[in-house]
């Protein structure tokens, strides 16, 4: 990240060097400040910069970090970038921190050509050089279609100029020409120069005068010194980004008008209230580094198209995945989701009381902070609300395709065909599933279900037209739902039952609502959220994590909470007593309510125990022969954890389905792909963190590891991956291993269980998950095409 320093600031240093660059300090002065200033900004850490010639021109052969440099061709793309200085000063030192920036972006190496410069060396060197130094490039393996010609001012100009000239001699054309606040017409006959604006520091007309005639006494008219006055047809796309209080402005616009007219492909991004050559200072400034790293996005789309991704999903975690692609400059992706609005589990459940059992702050994505969170736990409306706000404040909507339900995903060993319920067909290089494990209502069955005479209806699919104020209200189902809705409904309901067939630990909580002065104060100091969540966060792992999977003080402390509030919250001790539970605190997901207690103690409320026989039209029987009259049956029965993508019908190689390869039960590798299933992911899959962690940063996690994945597919030309069996063999056995000790093998039955009776969590701390999927491992993987960097 740029260091942020106040634009202001930066733009009377500009003004101070601009000072120096003046028609009376001589040439030598000038490329001598300029060096040395410029040189001041350091390109990233890890950056690796030489000298090397290539075509015969010296210059600066810049590695980003983190690249392999073991040889220079292949298929990784490579970018030319010319510096600016108007064809008198400037050099790879001027310009090596951006170019290296640039490079980082692009995650491609750079070389930035020493170009002869004028006086010493007139018009054509420059343009001479630039041609050689792209040619050398074609020569030592670079192929042109993943070549970015780029530059600045002066150097932006011979960016195009040496394409018009590629484009006249058969030269294999770039993929793309980019260029930041281009010098593109030398005769300088632009209205606008006539006027310069005052408040650039560094565009004088009387130095562009100067170096105008330096460079090109004679020629300034002609294209390949002037491209303004060439033509613009058959060219690479052009990205132009120019400032909006640089009198050289007007060249970008005046480019504009005449590609449009010539039918070009030209993107001109204007930045307001910046000045010529702002991007140069990247390092320390943040606008510059935003528009630095749009630039390097605008470039990558053309030299290293990402693929096509398909995300199936628009809940928490299907929307972290679209925001981490969306923020990423990737927009080629779509996401799939069956209803008409997103939300997933928050759009389906709205039962009385249903509020998270995770504090807000923590439950949100780290990249949309939300000031206004009304309360310490939020409810279901207000996640929703704030999920519909992600949405909209990213610009995700357009990549929505809402009411596309998808029923199968082929492999076809190129990409995933993909058809939807009403049979339209769609197609992606990468398959995300984000389906998410509380999606498919679990019902039971319960004898004579279907002949209740009232209504009946699933917690995840509440039936808001039923009256509940003084009716016979049956609950089935003690789980989180169960609790909530229990709390919710005693007092409104004329006469509640809840079934239960297994208590369970309820940990105490507290809620409560923000005054309107910490909403202000969150408004007003954006870092109180980031201090806020990674509080929490702290609290989950630290506290509750370390509980799950270690029998240290923390899941002492635990027991000791749930005990007492037992012990404390139901006075009568026969209703204690069947109350209590015949295993430890968290062996199951705990249950987190404040009124719970006081809810089932109410003379209206009644637990039923003993077990249901069956239902008949005037309500439930339970095995001791009661029946328990009820006019509404809610079902607060839970979800089928293990269904992840189910019903969609996913192929992979060999015509191997996931249903298949799952006969045994799910399983993954490293949570988020599966052997045999090419470029498929998954987010919240088989063995997430989710009973230590709350959804948001594990969908983040996942998705970031997506991420690294469809950038590897992009800059190394692999077409495919999956893990290979021994991978997710040695994984799965680690998982096994690691399981005794942990809550969840306490002597309980949960759907955190597989058949066997194997806990299917995550059974280390929520960071070694961040940890295993912060890079690829690539020798975990099958690859097709292409070359794995090392």
């Amino acid at each position: 990240m740029a260091l942020g320093l106040p634009p202001e600031l930066l733009r009377q240093a500009s003004r101070a060097l601009g000072s120096v660059l003046t028609p009376t300090t001589p040439v030598s002065i000038q490329r001598r400040v300029s060096d040395l200033t410029c040189g001041l900004l350091r390109p990233p850490r890890g950056s690796l910069i030489r000298r090397k010639s290539v075509g015969g021109v010296p210059g600066e052969w810049i590695q980003p970090p983190g690249l392999p440099s073991a040889g220079d061709g292949g298929s990784r793309g490579v970018l030319l970038y010319l510096h600016g200085g108007g064809y008198v000063t400037g050099s790879p030192r001027t310009h090596r921190a951006v170019v290296a920036r640039l490079a980082a972006h692009l995650r491609m190496p750079a070389f930035v050509p020493d170009y002869r410069l004028a006086p010493e060396h007139p018009y054509p060197a420059a343009l001479e050089d630039t041609v050689a130094a792209y040619r050398g490039l074609l020569a030592a393996g670079f192929a042109a279609h993943r070549t970015a010609v780029a530059g600045d001012s002066s150097g932006g100009a011979l960016a195009l100029a040496a394409a018009m000239a590629f484009r006249d001699d058969g030269t294999p054309l770039p993929a793309v020409i980019g260029m930041f606040c281009p010098w593109l017409d030398l005769t300088l006959k632009t209205a606008s120069r006539l006027n310069p604006i005052p408040k650039d520091p560094l565009v004088i007309l009387d130095q562009l005068r100067q170096w105008a005639a330096a460079y090109a006494p004679a020629n300034a008219a002609e294209p390949t010194a002037s491209p303004l006055h060439g033509r613009f047809h058959d060219l690479p796309p052009i990205i132009v980004h120019s400032a909006g209080d640089d009198p050289l402005a007007a060249d970008a616009d005046r480019l504009e008008e005449l590609a449009r007219e010539q039918g070009a492909s030209l993107d001109h991004t204007r930045h307001p209230g910046l000045w010529h050559g702002f991007h140069v200072l990247a390092p320390v400034m943040t606008r510059a580094d935003r528009a630095v790293r749009q630039f390097g996005q605008q470039l990558l789309a053309h030299i290293a198209p990402p693929p096509r991704v398909a995300i199936v999903g628009a809940g928490v975690s299907g929307l972290a995945m679209a925001a981490t692609l969306k923020r990423a400059g990737i927009g080629t992706f779509t996401v799939h989701e069956k209803a008409t609005e997103p939300g997933g589990t928050w759009r389906d459940n709205t039962y009385p009381g249903l509020t998270c059992d995770i504090q807000a702050r923590a439950y949100s994505f780290s990249f949309a902070p939300n000031a206004d969170w009304k309360t310490l736990y939020a409810s279901q409306a207000e996640i929703q609300e704030y999920l519909q706000r992600v949405t909209d404040d990213l610009g995700l909507r357009p990549y929505l395709r809402l009411g596309s339900e998808i029923e199968q995903a082929r492999w076809d060993g190129r990409c995933w065909q993909l058809l939807t319920t009403d049979g339209r067909r769609d197609e992606a290089e990468v398959l995300v599933s984000a389906t998410g494990f509380l999606h498919h209502p679990s019902l039971p069955g319960i004898p004579g279900l279907d002949t209740f005479a009232g209504a009946v209806f699933h917690s995840a699919r509440w039936d808001h037209s039923v009256p509940l104020a003084g009716q016979k209200v049956a609950v089935i189902g003690n789980g989180s739902s169960g609790v909530q809705i229990t709390t919710a409904l005693a007092g409104v309901a004329g006469r509640l039952t809840l079934f239960q067939r297994t208590p369970q630990w309820i940990m105490p909580t507290v809620n409560f609502s923000y005054p309107s002065w910490v909403k202000a104060a969150y408004r007003r100091l954006p870092g109180l959220h980031t201090a806020s969540y990674r509080f929490y966060q702290a609290l989950m792992e630290d506290f509750f994590a370390s509980a799950l999977v270690g029998p240290g003080w923390q899941r002492q402390a635990v027991a000791a909470l749930c005990r007492l509030h037992l012990r404390h919250g139901v006075k009568d001790p026969v209703l204690r007593r069947r109350l209590t539970p015949d295993y430890a605190p968290m062996c199951k997901r705990l249950v987190l309510s404040a009124g719970f207690f006081r809810a089932i103690g109410r003379d209206d409320v009644e637990l039923a125990d003993t077990g249901i026989e069956r239902v008949e039209p005037r309500g439930v029987i339970t095995r001791d022969g009661t029946l328990h009259e009820a006019d509404v049956i809610v079902l607060a029965t839970g979800f089928d954890t293990h269904a992840y993508t189910r019903p969609i019908t996913i192929t992979g190689t060999d015509g191997v389905t996931l249903d298949d390869a799952w006969a045994r039960g799910p399983y993954a590798y490293r949570t988020v792909a599966v052997p045999g299933f090419p470029n498929f992911f998954m987010l919240c899959g088989p063995h997430s963190p989710v009973g230590s962690q709350a959804v948001p940063p594990i969908a983040e996690a996942q998705a970031g590891y997506v991420l690294r994945w469809i950038e590897t597919l992009r800059h190394t030309g692999i077409t495919a991956a999956s893990p290979t069996p021994q991978a997710t063999a040695r994984y799965n056995d680690a998982l096994r291993a690691a399981m005794p000790g942990t809550a969840w093998t306490s002597g309980c039955t949960s759907y955190y269980l597989d058949a066997h009776g194997l806990p299917e969590l995550w059974p280390w701390m929520p960071e070694k998950h961040r940890d295993m999927l912060r890079t690829p491992v690539l020798d975990d993987f099958t690859v097709h095409g292409g070359t794995a960097p090392a």
